[in-house]
């Protein structure tokens, strides 16, 4: 088993949907089942979805009836709430939005299950994360957490009482997560599991070409490109283990979450984990090479259209 399989998400975002803005089709049942059955070999620590991810949740569930990935832990996400929502009841559209996710994954329970968007911590409060948090008491899952995106909704989001797990981007580019003020609010919650997404920036860190590159994005494409290139060298490391290596050696960090679409994926990705985490000495030696990105590379929501699509 590829050493640090235990710290390796497997992103579901792209089954029972199309991938993004590049319109791959979603990847066949027969390919889910190899997918969940590799990840499930190797140790991955869970398989990532969200009710908002299309036909995600019934792909796996038709893999896990198959008796393919059936043991993994899943995580899975509220679908994002609404105004209509507040007026409804929070309390009964999450309690309905879990429900039909367990039918679809076919499951009796779940392990994690996150509010989709911060915003939703925000504007519904408490009542969001007590609506959780008898779903926990009830049995129907272990913990309960949030996606965010940004360092401030991360450190508004450690302040719930029951909060378990949180979902945010980190890559080598993206500092914004290393200040004072997030690592204090980290060290006052050592109980919530913290897992990154993003860890190739939508992919162009792992091929920084001027084609993919956001127009305006500091720094530049040449510089981080040298850089890799030059570590990948001393280091014996790929690209990606560069990029899974960085993340995993932050010790705030539990897992990384990276989306596959076919086995073969997975495997290159779990290679790449093996190679984790960097010393101490190489973040350093990363850090002091490729200055901390601008708004407009670690922001993928700022991009221009054409980078978006092409990654």
């Amino acid at each position: 088993m590829p050493a640090a399989a235990n710290r390796l998400v497997v992103g579901a975002a792209q089954f029972g949907q199309q991938y993004g803005r590049s319109g791959k089709p979603a990847p066949t049942d027969a390919a889910v089942e190899a997918i969940l059955r590799l990840a499930a070999d190797l140790g991955c620590a869970a398989i990532d979805t969200a009710r908002a991810y299309g036909g995600s949740e019934a792909a796996i569930g038709r893999a896990r009836r198959a008796d393919a990935g059936a043991e993994l832990p899943i995580v899975t996400k509220i679908r994002p709430l609404t105004e209509a929502d507040e007026r409804s009841g929070v309390a009964a559209a999450v309690a309905e939005s879990l429900a039909e996710s367990l039918e679809q994954l076919g499951a009796e329970r779940v392990d994690t299950v996150l509010l989709h968007r911060a915003a939703d911590l925000a504007r519904c409060g408490a009542a969001a994360g007590e609506a959780l948090q008898a779903a926990c008491e009830a049995g129907l899952i272990a913990r309960w957490g949030v996606s965010v995106a940004d360092p401030a909704e991360f450190v508004r989001a450690l302040t719930a009482a029951g909060l378990g797990y949180v979902q945010l981007p980190f890559n080598l580019v993206d500092r914004r997560w290393l200040t004072a003020e997030v690592q204090n609010a980290v060290s006052a919650r050592p109980e919530v599991v913290i897992v990154a997404r993003s860890a190739f920036l939508q992919g162009i860190l792992l091929d920084p070409g001027a084609g993919l590159w956001p127009a305006g994005a500091e720094p530049a494409a040449s510089t981080v490109s040298a850089a890799l290139t030059a570590l990948a060298s001393e280091t014996d490391r790929s690209r990606a283990g560069l990029c899974l290596g960085y993340v995993l050696a932050q010790p705030w960090i539990d897992a990384v979450v990276v989306g596959v679409r076919s086995a073969q994926q997975l495997a290159e990705v779990a290679a790449a984990c093996a190679e984790a985490p960097l010393t101490a000495e190489e973040c350093e030696w990363l850090e002091s090479a490729i200055p901390p990105g601008s708004r407009k590379l670690v922001n993928p929501a700022l991009w221009p259209e054409r980078a978006r699509e092409a990654s």
